[in-house]
C-alpha cells in the first residue's frame, strides 16, 4: 500500500488524495483551496518567483505546457495536449517568447548582418 494510504484517515478506495475534510474524504478539495493549500506553496518550494497576490492556479499548468513549442515540440503536438482546435490559438495565446530564444533569434540576425558587411555587401 501506498505510504500516504496509510496516514491518512482517507484512505478507502471512493475517498480522494485531496480531500474535502468537511465531506470527511467523500468529495474532492475545492479547487481554490487545493491551489492555495498545495499547488501554490509547491510552486514556491520549486524556485517559482511569486510577488505578494500575483494569482498562480492549476491554469499556469497549460502555459507551461505549450512552452514545449519553444523547446522544440512541434506546434500540433503541444495543441493536441492542449486540446485547441486551432493550432493558431496555442500559437498566439499560450506560447510566449522566452529571453533566450529572443536573445538567440537577435545575435543570428546580428551575426548575418555582420557576415554581409564583412563580404562586402551593401544594401
Amino acid at each position: 500500500m501506498l505510504g500516504w494510504k496509510q496516514e491518512t484517515a482517507y484512505s478507502q478506495d471512493g475517498d480522494w488524495v485531496f480531500p474535502s475534510t468537511r465531506t470527511k474524504g467523500k468529495t474532492p478539495r475545492v479547487g481554490g483551496m487545493l491551489t492555495k493549500s498545495y499547488f501554490r506553496p509547491a510552486a514556491i518550494k520549486a524556485g517559482v518567483e511569486l510577488e505578494v497576490g500575483q494569482r498562480f492556479g492549476f491554469h499556469n499548468l497549460r502555459h507551461s505546457l505549450a512552452s514545449l513549442v519553444n523547446l522544440g515540440t512541434d506546434v500540433k503536438t503541444v495543441q493536441s495536449l492542449l486540446r485547441h482546435a486551432n493550432s493558431r490559438t496555442t500559437l498566439d495565446i499560450y506560447t510566449h517568447a522566452m529571453e533566450d530564444t529572443r536573445l538567440a533569434a537577435q545575435g543570428e540576425m546580428l551575426a548575418a548582418i555582420f557576415r554581409q558587411e564583412a563580404n562586402g555587401a551593401v544594401n
